[in-house]
């Protein structure tokens, strides 16, 4: 019997030294008799100087616990999930302590909850006060969570989405995938999405996934989203007001580029008409002298009155100019046709969809339609190499061409001699690199980083509104591509883009 007993002792022994909780013995004065590692690294006292000390001594500051070990001595009951506010080494502690009591005393069982209780509450803020949308998922897509903004943005309380495929009530039936090919259960950093609501509507979200292991089998995933819809409306109103702006400044100079051949087409038709005149004229003389009424009038009169009508007509000059006149009308309607034909390219409207398109020949319209930007400032150069057509909305790329080159024809604005823009392309790998270089003044380097924020502008009141790099940036993303700038102050710039040639699958 007696080994039985230190058999059960050292084994006793042995699982509290190797409990993860702290555990304390106190006997019925409730003084220390001992305790495990564990109670020692929580509390931070040595086993040796706990020994024999007496509760209110040893845990200063705990007098809700030494109530507690009071109560359960005197009653015989045990306390459970006592929650402490304690101080360890100068540190803010959160203890939970379960008592119970022995034939000798009371067991004390002691935890550190600082950490879970700081993650629960950081979990609850969350939770409560988030203004994204947050749920998380089980490995197979079942909703196990979802804070009050996520709710208040899908229209579902939480309680009647538990357990439910969260692509069964986020995507419409026949969405973009299957639900194991959803996105949402797969990691990305960010991805555009289109929620729908418990009504039925939809809006535009923009999502973050991370894996979320619990335990085994295959891991969860916590969603982030929020409502971009309104973002991209404004995104949309001053991608707008861009193009507003860009339309007013190519509507001068287009007329301007129009009235031009018009104006030589209209004096060239002018002068026809009076030679028209000038030639029925002498045709009338030609026919009166050849006409048999004139009797006996000798030959040589009849010479003479002709020879009259062909001076003062200018036959010679007529049969020189006429043909010139023609020629230089048909070369000024072939030049209003050609300005129409490239407005037309260039203010095509892009479908949802994307498609292929030559940029060499969307380089080659935005030019024409921008030439009187260009003209007075520059002298323009295309070094355009053979590229296969590019996946993309060609629309949106033409606003993006026409603003770098307006920019740099506004580097040579203030300049006493013409200044130089080179366009070029490559095929480089799987994208089309295309680089827009000019001479100007290029552009300080404190400022290099701010070139593509929202509003940001170098230019005068009046003259540009700081959104045209910034929505061409946007207009390059969305491709799947980059664009990227270098610069000297006092050289020149190079806007360089790159663009994938199979495009960018649309969200």
């Amino acid at each position: 019997m007696g080994e039985d007993r230190t058999d059960a002792s050292a084994l006793l022994r042995a699982a509290e030294a190797a409990a993860p909780a702290g555990i304390a013995f106190l006997d019925g004065e409730l003084r220390f008799v001992r305790c495990n590692a564990a109670f020692e690294a929580i509390t931070g006292e040595p086993a040796a100087s706990l020994a024999g000390r007496t509760a209110a001594d040893a845990l200063p500051g705990a007098d809700e616990l030494v109530r507690a070990l009071r109560d359960v001595r005197e009653t015989g009951s045990p306390v459970a999930d006592l929650r402490i506010d304690a101080t360890q080494g100068g540190r803010r502690r959160r203890w939970r302590a379960d008592c119970a009591p022995t034939p000798d005393g009371v067991c004390l069982f002691l935890s550190d909850v600082t950490e879970q209780e700081t993650a629960a509450a950081l979990r609850d803020a969350l939770m409560r006060d988030m203004a994204e949308g947050l749920y998380t998922v089980d490995g197979t897509g079942r909703l196990t969570s979802m804070n009050r903004a996520a709710s208040q943005m899908l229209g579902w309380a939480e309680s009647e989405l538990l357990g439910r495929s969260v692509h069964e009530f986020v995507h419409r039936p026949g969405g973009p995938a299957g639900v194991d090919e959803c996105a949402l259960r797969r990691p990305a950093a960010m991805t555009d999405e289109v929620f729908v609501r418990k009504d039925g509507s939809s809006f535009q979200v923009m999502c973050s996934v991370a894996p979320l292991h619990e335990g085994a089998g295959d891991p969860g995933a916590v969603v982030t989203f929020r409502d971009v819809t309104a973002a991209r409306k404004a995104d949309l109103e001053a991608h707008h007001d861009q193009k507003l702006e860009s339309l007013g400044r190519l509507s001068a100079g287009l007329a301007h580029e129009i009235n031009t051949p018009i104006q030589f087409v209209g004096d060239n038709t002018r002068f026809l008409a009076d030679a028209y005149q000038d030639m029925w004229q002498l045709l009338m003389v030609y026919r009166e002298c050849l006409a048999p009424d004139l009797g006996e009038v000798a030959w040589d009169e009849r010479t003479a009155r002709a020879r009259e009508a062909e001076e003062k007509a200018d036959v010679e000059y007529l049969v020189a100019e006429i043909p010139a006149a023609v020629r230089q009308t048909l070369d000024g309607v072939e030049r209003v046709a050609s300005l129409v034909r490239a407005m037309k390219s260039f203010s095509y409207k892009d479908t949802v969809e994307q498609s292929y398109a030559d940029l060499n020949e969307a380089i080659r319209t935005t030019l024409t339609v921008a030439r009187n930007e260009v003209k007075y400032v520059a002298d323009v150069t295309l070094d355009l190499a053979e590229l296969p057509e590019v996946l993309c909305h060609r629309g949106d790329l033409n606003q993006v061409f026409l603003n770098l080159l307006v920019n740099a024809a506004d580097a040579m604005e203030g300049r006493d001699e013409r200044g130089r823009i080179l366009i070029s392309t490559r095929l480089e790998g799987p994208d089309v690199v295309i680089r827009v270089t000019d001479d100007g003044s290029g552009i300080p380097e404190h400022i290099r980083q701010s070139i593509f924020d929202p509003f940001f502008t170098t230019k005068g009141v009046g003259k540009g509104s700081g959104q045209g790099l910034a929505l061409a940036r946007a207009v390059v993303d969305r491709h799947g591509g980059s664009i990227d700038v270098e610069s000297a102050p006092g050289r020149g710039t190079t806007f360089t883009l790159h663009l994938p040639v199979n495009g960018r699958q649309d969200a």
